[in-house]
C-alpha cells in the first residue's frame, strides 16, 4: 500500500503535472469531437508537433543557454524557398535540402558574430538576422511561392510515411530527441550549457568557453530550423517566403511551456516535445470545435507566460543560491 501511495506521489509531482494536464485535454477533447479522435487526426497532430520540435529543438538549448533566438520561422521560409528554387532548376531533392540547410546555417553563424564579435544583445542581433533572412526569403521567389510540380518520393514517405503504422517521422524525431537528450543529460556540453544559463559569471571564473558555445548553439538553431522549412515543402508542395499563421507565438510558447515539465524552470529537450504536442493539441481542437482563432492564441499566451516567470524565478533562485555559496566559501577562506 505504501509502495503504490509512494508511486502515486511521484507520478504526480510538479514536472509531471504538465503531462497529466495534456492526457486531460486530450481525453476531454476525444469526448467532446469524435474528428478529434479520429486516427487520421492524431497523426496528424503529431506529424505537425514534430516539425515544431525539429524547428524549435536548438531555440530550446540557447534559452536555457540564457540567451534568445527569434530567427527560426524566418529561418525556415529561407530554406523552404532554396529547396524549392534548386529543385525548380533541376537539382536534385537531396542535394538542394543539404544546400539550403548548409547555406541557411550561416545565418545562425552570423548571429554568433553579433553576439560574440560586436557584443550586440541577442535579441538584437537576432531581429537583424531574423529582418535579413525574411528579406532574402523573398528575394529568391521575387516576393511569392515557389511551386515544386512533384515531390521526391523519399521527402513524401519522410514526411507522410508509416512503419508498422507509425508515422515515419515521429520515428525519426524520437530518434533525434533521444540523441538530443543524451547531449543535453550526460555531456560535458549540456552540464556546461545549464551553467551558463544559471549563473554566466560564475560559469565563466570556472573556465566554461562562452563564444564556442554560443557558435555552436545558434548555427545548430538555423540548422534545424532549416531543416524543418525543407520538409515543409513537402507539406505545401512550395517554398513559402513567409510562413503564414502563428508559428512564432507557437514556437516559443511550446519551449517555455516546455520548461514546465521534467526540469522545472529549464528548458530541456524532452519538455520541448510534450509542449509541441500540447500546443498543436490545443490549437486542433479549437479549430474542430470552432473556438475563435484568438481565444487559441490568448490561451497560448498564458501558457508562455507562466513558462517565462518559472524560468525567471528558478534562476533568481540559483543566482541566489550561488552567490550565498560563494559569500560562505569566502568567510570559511578568510578563517
Amino acid at each position: 500500500m505504501k509502495k503504490t501511495l509512494s508511486l502515486i506521489g511521484r507520478a504526480f509531482q510538479p514536472q509531471y503535472l504538465m503531462i497529466w494536464a495534456l492526457i486531460v485535454m486530450v481525453v476531454g477533447l476525444s469526448i467532446a469531437s469524435p474528428a478529434f479522435r479520429s486516427r487520421d487526426n492524431l497523426v496528424e497532430i503529431l506529424r505537425s508537433a514534430c516539425i515544431y520540435g525539429i524547428m524549435v529543438l536548438g531555440l530550446t538549448w540557447i534559452i536555457a543557454l540564457g540567451e534568445i533566438d527569434v530567427t527560426f520561422p524566418d529561418i525556415a521560409a529561407f530554406g523552404s524557398m532554396l529547396v524549392a528554387y534548386l529543385v525548380f532548376n533541376d537539382i536534385p531533392w537531396l542535394l538542394a535540402i543539404i544546400i539550403a540547410i548548409a547555406v541557411s546555417s550561416l545565418w545562425g553563424l552570423l548571429s554568433g558574430v553579433l553576439i560574440n564579435v560586436f557584443k550586440v544583445r541577442a535579441l538584437i542581433a537576432s531581429i537583424a538576422v531574423t529582418t535579413i533572412a525574411k528579406a532574402m526569403a523573398y528575394v529568391i521567389g521575387k516576393g511569392s511561392p515557389i511551386y515544386v510540380p512533384v515531390i521526391d518520393p523519399t521527402v513524401n514517405f519522410l514526411v507522410y510515411g508509416k512503419i508498422a503504422g507509425i508515422p515515419l517521422l515521429v520515428i525519426v524525431v524520437g530518434v533525434i530527441y533521444i540523441v538530443a537528450g543524451f547531449i543535453q543529460n550526460r555531456t560535458k556540453l549540456g552540464q556546461y550549457l545549464y551553467a551558463l544559463g544559471e549563473n554566466r559569471q560564475a560559469a565563466l571564473e570556472a573556465g566554461i568557453p562562452e563564444k564556442p558555445i554560443i557558435y555552436s548553439f545558434y548555427i545548430l538553431s538555423a540548422f534545424l530550423a532549416a531543416t524543418a522549412g525543407s520538409l515543409m515543402v513537402a507539406s505545401y508542395t512550395a517554398g513559402q517566403p513567409n510562413f503564414l499563421g502563428t508559428y512564432f507565438v507557437d514556437g516559443l510558447s511550446i519551449v517555455f511551456l516546455g520548461a514546465l515539465v521534467f526540469k522545472i524552470g529549464k528548458p530541456n529537450v524532452f519538455g520541448t516535445l510534450i509542449g509541441a504536442i500540447m500546443i498543436m493539441v490545443i490549437s486542433n481542437g479549437s479549430t474542430l470545435l470552432g473556438i475563435p482563432f484568438y481565444i487559441g492564441i490568448i490561451l497560448k499566451g498564458v501558457l508562455m507566460v507562466a513558462g517565462v516567470a518559472v524560468i525567471s524565478i528558478s534562476r533568481n533562485r540559483s543566482m541566489k543560491r550561488n552567490k550565498a555559496e560563494r559569500l560562505a566559501a569566502a568567510a570559511l577562506d578568510q578563517a
